[in-house]
């Protein structure tokens, strides 16, 4: 029985440790992508929070992510426009 919710507290210290138990792999990032995306489909956290888990992961599987949320591939425009927007991610770290 759930009693409820995860915080983004706990679900940002349960995000750190498992980066740090697997060194950041791409397969957590993917797993913790779609935990994230689920959480925020369903109401449980809002974009904001889900913004800021996500920005702790690795970016990996954005266009794919996309493509989740909208329920439908993307146009080579909207693939340009990811590429681009990882691009200038890039640039900041």
């Amino acid at each position: 029985m759930i009693n409820g919710y995860p915080t983004e507290e706990e679900l940002r210290n349960r995000i750190a440790r498992q980066l740090e138990w697997r060194d950041s792999s791409d397969t957590v990032a993917l797993i913790w992508h779609g935990y994230l995306s689920a959480l925020f489909e369903w109401g449980v956290i809002e974009l904001q929070a889900f913004d800021r888990l996500s920005a702790m992961l690795p970016q990996i599987g954005s266009k794919e992510l996309m493509e989740l949320f909208s329920d439908e591939p993307l146009s080579q425009k909207q693939e340009r426009e990811v590429d681009e927007s990882l691009r200038s991610y890039k640039k900041l770290d």
